[in-house]
């Protein structure tokens, strides 16, 4: 897609950093030249949630240079939560020689939809996001708490799937549908979920790469509407105690070089392509749980019977499990990835997913067998937590050969040194219990 022939005086450049958070500059529009691409430090992807960085820069980066940023057309939006009129695009990067950027998460899924641009298929996903509306937390905060509706009105839970509590919501909620239609951002569905003013947003079905930018934008564009309203949008996996966690649900189909999915269901069951399918995420996805349950927090979404799975069984229509089959139209076969916190990378949590797919793809992997039951009656095979997935991670080189050697190395340096910052802190938890007992 080519420059927009009209652009508004001020342009944000964006790119999304390890934990997909938006990084960028704001330029005047009339700057942006084809011979002189903007500048950023290249170090936005050794950057930490808690704003150190990495120690694979000594590596990487050590002398702190830039990259170069080339805006994607395709991903123009406006910013209507802003005052005045403000451009956003996504921009590509690459190094001072040309070369993409191997440890930009972006990057990383261009690389993976490659291989299946090689093996003539083209990967469609739909994803669902789930977040809950807060108060804003100030600094020194312990605990988050739910925001309360119109008037004051509170919800206590016990509300999942109606469309009467998502109206006490409704300014916001509303606000963000108009802002989404604006700048084309394609929601097929709004749904008040399991927990207290927590909400479910799916984006239409497409393209990963669309998808994956959407998706980045969405998250954004939910955020800066909530801060109008003074609440805080939070897309962290479990912000509250005792409520379901924030899931991002996945829905994948792969067309061949005609446009037909070659997931389409035969007398409702899943297609050799499928069970192929599936069968890489059993195999590949626990050494891709750092990328898809990326922070400390991630761990304690996994809950029994709290809308979470805790393992990778399979199943035609069965929410208990982590992969679903859902019930659907022959030519819509697909299957859901439920494991996912919405605090993933969108772009990582979308390439992992495909990338454990296709190596399934690849070797003929056969799934076990389409569980039937409750899947909460059965063990997590989880990691614990995420000392021990990046452990995993590290292993895999398999997956590490799709994803880049690189970038799992930059990867694995920053959520480490966010681990060594979360052990210097001391909880709640530790605080009231240990505290006085010992």
């Amino acid at each position: 897609m080519s420059k927009p022939n009209e652009l508004p005086d001020e342009l944000e450049l964006l790119l999304p950093d390890m934990n997909g958070i938006p990084r960028g500059k704001t330029i005047a529009s009339g700057s942006l030249t084809e011979s002189d691409p903007p500048h950023l430090a290249e170090a936005i992807f050794f950057q930490t949630i808690n704003g150190g960085y990495a120690g694979a820069m000594a590596d990487f980066d050590p002398n702190d240079g830039d990259l170069l940023m080339y805006p994607d057309w395709s991903t123009y939006r406006q910013t209507p939560w802003k005052p005045g009129s403000i451009g956003q695009v996504i921009c590509e990067t690459k190094d001072q020689r040309g070369e993409p950027i191997a440890y930009d998460p972006r990057n990383v899924l261009k690389k993976v939809l490659q291989e299946y641009t090689d093996l003539g298929l083209t990967a469609i996903v739909a994803p669902e996001v789930e977040l809950y509306l807060l108060n804003p937390v100030s600094s020194g905060d312990l605990a988050m708490s739910l925001a309360e509706g119109e008037a004051g009105q509170a919800e206590f839970g016990g509300e999942a799937f109606s469309p009467d509590a998502l109206d006490k919501f409704s300014p916001v909620i509303q606000d963000i549908q108009a802002m989404c239609r604006d700048t084309r951002l394609e929601l097929s569905a709004v749904v008040h979920e399991m927990g207290p003013a927590q909400i479910e947003l799916n984006v239409a079905h497409g393209d990963a790469m669309s998808r994956a930018d959407q998706l980045f934008l969405l998250k954004r564009l939910i955020k800066g509407c909530a801060n109008r309203h003074n609440l805080l949008a939070s897309f962290m996996a479990k912000p509250l105690g005792g409520l379901p966690g924030n899931g991002l649900h996945l829905h994948c189909s792969l067309l061949d070089g005609n446009g037909d999915n070659i997931f389409r269901l035969k007398r409702r069951k899943a297609p050799p392509a499928l069970r192929h399918f599936i069968g890489g995420l059993q195999r590949y996805l626990p050494g891709a749980m750092a990328l898809i349950a990326p922070n400390v927090n991630s761990y304690k979404r996994f809950v029994r019977d709290l809308s979470a799975p805790i393992n990778l069984e399979w199943g035609y229509d069965n929410r208990t499990t982590g992969l679903r089959v859902p019930f659907s139209e022959a030519s819509a076969g697909r299957v859901e990835n439920r494991v996912a916190g919405a605090d993933a990378n969108p772009y990582l949590m979308i390439a992992s997913m495909l990338a454990c797919g296709l190596l399934g793809l690849r070797q003929n992997l056969e799934p076990n067998k389409p569980f039937a039951g409750d899947a909460y009656d059965l063990e997590s095979t989880f990691p614990d937590d995420l000392g021990e997935a990046l452990r995993v991670l590290e292993l895999n080189d398999e997956l590490i050969e799709l994803l880049g050697r690189d970038f799992v190395d930059v990867f694995v340096s920053v959520k480490r040194a966010e681990l060594r910052d979360y052990m210097k802190m001391i909880t709640q938890w530790e605080v009231g219990y240990l505290g006085s007992a010992l």
